[in-house]
């Protein structure tokens, strides 16, 4: 069975919420958010589909830059290779895009590693996670976001996740001073009571500054400090972890299996987070898993705000290495509208999708009539 085509379609979505982090404000409600799905065909009769998240203020792939890339160079490089070799189409999509400091195009790379895993896993009639060779849990928790321009809102989103169901909390922070931040989890705390909490920073922290908050965090019982610093920074996360009992996970600069292997010889991380775009799609993310298991590292996962179809990608990883709560937070901030049924179905707790491939079924007749030309100026 040889891959026979790759389909790509950009989409808009509404933003149902305000998503801020500590790059500036993300996303307003109401303003188009895009997502890249791509359809891989084999020549077998089975198809596959993959997602990719534009997360400009995160990393430098742009709705612009993944359709391209994804449609000039990974396409092309892949087409007419055996769909088994999972190897050998990551050797092929690295010849058409070089790594660099990261792989390469993580996110669209991501796309077609999805949707390649997707049609394998149907066409053995079995759920994907069945390829990873692993089936730990079947039920996740996903966390609420506490994402605002002002601390004192806190209360009033903490009680907006309560009343929707959710028991497990993740403040956004970075962006409002060392005390504003330490205001926002404190008031989230006083509002959940003693539900999990976790905290990203999306290295808007200097170092003294970080081990200030994680010592103060330690007291309000944060299950997770995410990313509080930048860069490739072994020496400043190696007095992080040494200075508290804060676990300290490390997301955006965790950007290879390298990268992983030096914080682990530097004692520079407590918790590897999974972050399936990231890493380039499931191939690479199995191996990241794995090797942080290995280590005795903790794992988080979490996503890029994607929709219902990056949701189920990240449950089937999820589920293969017994993780939960889940940082997905799309169904909080936008709506998937071309499932024909949806994976998230209201409330914190998500079920993993029985079917084959993903466990989900796109509407393709939507997909098609909805996608939107991308244009450059």
């Amino acid at each position: 069975m040889k891959i026979a085509d790759v389909e790509v379609f950009l989409l808009n979505f509404p933003v149902k919420a305000v998503f801020v982090l500590a790059g500036g404000v993300a996303a307003t409600p109401g303003s188009p958010s895009p997502r890249v799905l791509v359809k891989l065909s084999t020549d077998g009769g089975v198809a596959g589909w993959g997602e990719a998240t534009p997360t400009p203020r995160w990393t430098y792939e742009t709705a612009e830059t993944i359709v391209t890339t994804l449609r000039r160079y990974l396409a092309p490089a892949v087409v007419g290779l055996e769909a088994w070799n999972l190897d050998g189409v990551h050797r092929a999509m690295e010849r058409a895009i070089n790594p660099g400091v990261t792989m390469g195009s993580p996110l669209a790379k991501s796309a077609i590693d999805i949707a390649l895993h997707d049609a394998l896993a149907r066409a053995r009639g079995v759920p994907l996670h069945e390829l990873l060779g692993r089936g730990r849990r079947t039920q996740f928790d996903l966390t609420w976001m506490i994402t605002s321009e002002r601390p004192a809102d806190a209360e009033r989103l903490a009680r907006e996740g309560l009343d929707a169901g959710y028991d497990c909390f993740e403040c956004k922070i970075g962006m409002h001073g060392e005390a504003g931040d330490l205001e926002l989890v404190r008031r989230t705390r006083a509002a959940i009571g003693d539900r999990a909490l976790q905290v990203d920073a999306n290295r808007g922290y200097r170092v003294d500054a970080a081990i200030r908050q994680a010592r103060r965090f330690e007291d309000l019982g944060v299950t997770l400090f995410e990313q509080p610093l930048g860069g490739l920074n072994l020496s400043g996360y190696r007095r992080l972890v040494a200075s508290t009992s804060t676990p300290i996970g490390i997301d955006e600069t965790l950007r290879s299996l390298g990268d992983l292997l030096e914080y682990i010889r530097h004692d520079a991380l407590t918790v590897a987070v999974a972050k399936v775009q990231r890493n380039g799609g499931f191939w690479y993310s199995r191996q990241l898993c794995e090797i942080a298991e290995a280590a005795g590292l903790g794992l988080s996962l979490s996503g890029l705000t994607e929709t219902d179809l990056g949701l189920a990608a990240g449950m089937h990883l999820a589920a293969a290495f017994d993780i939960s709560p889940l940082q997905l937070n799309g169904p909080q901030f936008i709506d998937t509208t071309f499932l024909r049924e949806r994976v998230w179905r209201g409330g914190g707790r998500v079920s993993l999708p029985a079917g084959p491939g993903l466990g989900v079924d796109v509407d393709e007749a939507y997909v098609r009539g909805h996608a939107v030309t991308l244009t450059l100026d």
